[in-house]
Parts: C-alpha cells; structure tokens; sequence
C-alpha cells in the first residue's frame, strides 16, 4: 500500500472510491467534502475501511468551539487537523485531552504549501507543538527543507504532506525529505478516470522513492 493521502475535496461515485481505496490507505476530508456530501456521504465513504480518515477542518478557535465541532464528528472519524498557532492554554490543551480520551488522534499544522505562508513563526509553533504532543504533522510538500527541519524536531512524529502534483510538489519528493506520507487531491480527483491516475501515481511515487534511497545508499 502506498504512503498516500487522498484529499477528498470533491464528491465522487462510493465505486469509484473503492477503486481507489485499493491503492491508498486513508483519505482526509475537508470543509467542501462536508457541506457537499453531507454527513451520510461522509459516513458511507467511512465505512470503505480506510487505514485513517482524517477530518481536515484547520481547527482554530477556542477550546468549548473546538470540542463542539469534533464532538460532532468523532463517530467516523480517526483524526482531526488543527492550527498551532492558536496556543495551548485555553485551546490546544483541552481539544487534544479531548481527542485523546476518545481515542482519537491530532495533527498540528506547522507548515502550509502556499506561497503565503511565513515559516519565520516556526519557533513558536515549535513550543506548542512540544506542548501538545500530538499524533503529527501537517507540513508542505512544496517545503523540503522545513520537512527536514520538522523531521529532526519531532524525529517519531508522523509528517503528513499537501502540496503534491498541482501546487508543484513532485510525487516521492516529501516522502525523500522526511515526510511519511503525501496528500494528494486535485491529481485524482479532477481526473477523468480517478482510479487509473491513482494507480500511476502511486506508481510514480515508489519509483522516486526507490530512486532517493539508491542516492542514498550510494553516499554511505
């Protein structure tokens, strides 16, 4: 199975995702998959049997707001993405308390994929970040050198990375700098033939992958 996300931010065909679900272990939902698909959606596409499904909401508010949405959600759900720069105190101490007593994971967000964002903040988000203790963490793929940065930070941390194929990120490239898994969207699900594009591309990322550990190898 590869180490791939599928970002789910389109609804398609419960066929066409067991198509695709033979090559990729989890899937993240976001905001648009929510209000598309709706809850019944969003629960059939639960029970296909994927390894995580991982609501992607970029949680940033209060604590009782917080605790409010993923209280709503946790009964087909493994794990929710939040921002850190929201804090501890007040915020990010009582959501992952939460989350932890209700078996489910959290993923920080470090690092995003666009342009835009500034990684001067990363030192602060460091601290909360060590604070928490979360499952892992969301860094861009468009960014090698912060995936590097996070890797050695939070060697046992899972570092799961958007920004594959359309925002410009090669396919294998975050898994070569560190990351342990890719999330993938717009590539497959804008794909006229979902499940053909989600076989070459996984196929695209173990040959990059077995490419980055021979360089690798041959440094030694």
């Amino acid at each position: 199975m590869s180490k791939t996300i599928l970002a789910l931010d389109k609804v398609l065909p419960i066929k066409t995702l067991k198509g695709i679900r033979d090559y990729i272990p989890k899937v993240k939902f976001s905001y648009i998959t929510l209000l598309d698909g709706g809850l019944e959606y969003l629960k059939e596409v639960y029970k296909l049997g994927w390894e995580e499904v991982i609501f992607d909401l970029k949680l940033a508010d209060i604590d009782s707001t917080m605790v409010g949405i993923v209280s709503r959600l946790t009964s087909f759900s493994d794990s929710f993405i939040s921002h850190s720069f929201i804090g501890f105190e007040g915020a990010l101490d009582t959501l992952s308390s939460f989350l932890s007593k209700e078996g489910k994971g959290l993923y920080l967000v470090l690092s995003m994929s666009h342009k835009g964002w500034n990684d001067s903040f990363y030192p602060y988000l460091k601290d909360i970040a060590r604070h928490v203790n979360p499952k892992g963490f969301v860094v861009g793929a468009t960014k090698p050198e912060m995936i590097k940065v996070v890797r050695n930070d939070f060697p046992e941390k899972l570092i799961i990375s958007p920004g594959v194929g359309v925002q410009g990120a090669l396919f294998g490239d975050a898994l070569c700098n560190g990351a342990d898994y890719e999330i993938v969207g717009r590539s497959i699900y804008s794909s006229t033939d979902p499940v053909k594009t989600t076989r070459e591309l996984v196929a695209k990322q173990e040959v990059r992958v077995n490419e980055c550990k021979e360089v690798s190898e041959n440094r030694k």
